[in-house]
């Protein structure tokens, strides 16, 4: 069996809220181009292909009839996990882990502007109970900004300043879609309402865009030139459906996520010893609720946590340089992006918004209604 996996590369399109010149399976085709160039390999090279992608989402049953090829998959061994993309990732590792492949290409992809996400969130809600309500992810998301306010004090300006520095990150990024280096506190706080305490700089974009890795065996990645990131620990967890079974302000499948990947990677004092985090900020207030879930503060502290500055470019542990969520929103390829852009800092390939001295990087992606399922991968230099 192999005993590391390394990724060796990242491929991204641009991330817009309309592709309109291109379909589909161009858009995956890009992204997957890029990441084997990168990579410096062909897809002769490759063993096997997985998919990070949703039926609903693409729009049809059985989309990996249509979209497999253009991901890679034409004559190779090919699987899709219905989750977001680092879960396909995830998948990836495994299938080196086992020795049944050398070379795995991981891709994901969204083209939301051509579906209305709140119709297909709402399908994802227990359909005798819950449907019926015209639930969908952006009125959940609000239900749980409410809890975290209320239990902790979170004010809306510190969730605010999650936006503010997001989007001026993502001005230093060429791939992102909502860029805004002048925001200011009262420009978020100010925005249109869309589920209170949610406004319209509080939540992403949705965005048109694809990313795609290259994971790699030890063995094989010794013959690919250029730096690697190495994935030294992955944890990930499922928490329950329903929402009022669980807490809605603390996010614990993604606290037993990194607990998991924590102990693999011998990381235990995640502020001290990790330089830059990639996380799943699905709204600003949540992004606040993930730095105490992954232990970057205490628990009620995330705001605390942003106000001394401890997560932007500058600060004790840079979150989201790459903009984040808020900035660019492939849907379903967004946890995937996150993997991504860890990667590109770990191996000093990030242009714009690259950190300096980045040896430890950690990466967040979470799927499903209430963040019900979470993961992380922790990557490393050497």
């Amino acid at each position: 069996m192999e005993k590391r996996v390394a990724i060796v590369g990242v491929g991204q399109t641009s991330y817009a809220e309309a592709k309109k010149d291109q379909r589909l399976e161009e858009v995956i085709f890009e992204a997957a181009t890029n990441a084997l160039k990168e990579a410096g390999i062909d897809r002769n090279d490759i063993d096997s292909v997985v998919l990070g992608a949703y039926d609903l989402v693409d729009g049809r049953s059985i989309s990996s009839m249509i979209t497999a090829m253009p991901a890679g998959g034409y004559l190779k061994e090919e699987i899709k996990v219905c989750e977001d993309g680092i879960f396909a990732a995830v998948l990836g590792c495994m299938q080196i882990l086992s020795g049944r492949s050398k070379i795995t290409l991981v891709s994901s992809w969204s083209k939301c502007s051509e579906i209305n996400l709140d119709i297909i969130t709402n399908l994802n809600f227990d359909p005798f109970y819950e449907r019926p309500l015209c639930l969908n992810e952006t009125i959940i998301l609000s239900l749980q900004a409410c809890r975290y306010m209320t239990k902790y004090n979170i004010t809306e300006e510190q969730a605010a300043k999650v936006t503010i520095k997001n989007l001026r990150n993502a001005s230093q990024n060429e791939y992102a879609h909502r860029k805004k280096s002048d925001l200011q506190i009262e420009d978020v706080i100010n925005s249109k309402a869309i589920s209170w305490p949610l406004k319209f700089y509080d939540l992403p974009p949705i965005s048109d865009g694809a990313c795609a890795i290259v994971l790699s065996s030890e063995e094989r990645a010794e013959k690919i030139p250029g730096d690697k990131a190495w994935v030294q620990g992955v944890g990930w967890c499922c928490g329950g459906y329903y929402h009022g079974d669980r807490d809605l302000s603390v996010i614990e499948s993604l606290e037993y996520s990194a607990i998991k990947a924590y102990k693999a990677a011998g990381i235990d004092k995640p502020l001290e010893q990790v330089d830059l985090a990639e996380v799943h900020d699905v709204s600003s207030f949540h992004e606040l609720m993930e730095y105490e879930a992954l232990k970057f503060c205490g628990p009620g502290e995330g705001g605390r946590f942003i106000d001394e500055g401890g997560p932007f470019i500058n600060g004790r542990l840079p979150v989201n340089p790459s903009g984040g969520i808020l900035s660019s929103n492939p849907y379903t390829a967004a946890g995937l992006v996150r993997l991504g852009e860890a990667a590109l800092q770990i191996m000093g390939r990030a242009k714009g918004h690259q950190i300096a001295n980045v040896n430890i990087a950690l990466a967040h992606g979470m799927t499903g209604m209430r963040d019900q399922g979470n993961c992380v991968f922790i990557l490393s230099k050497e």
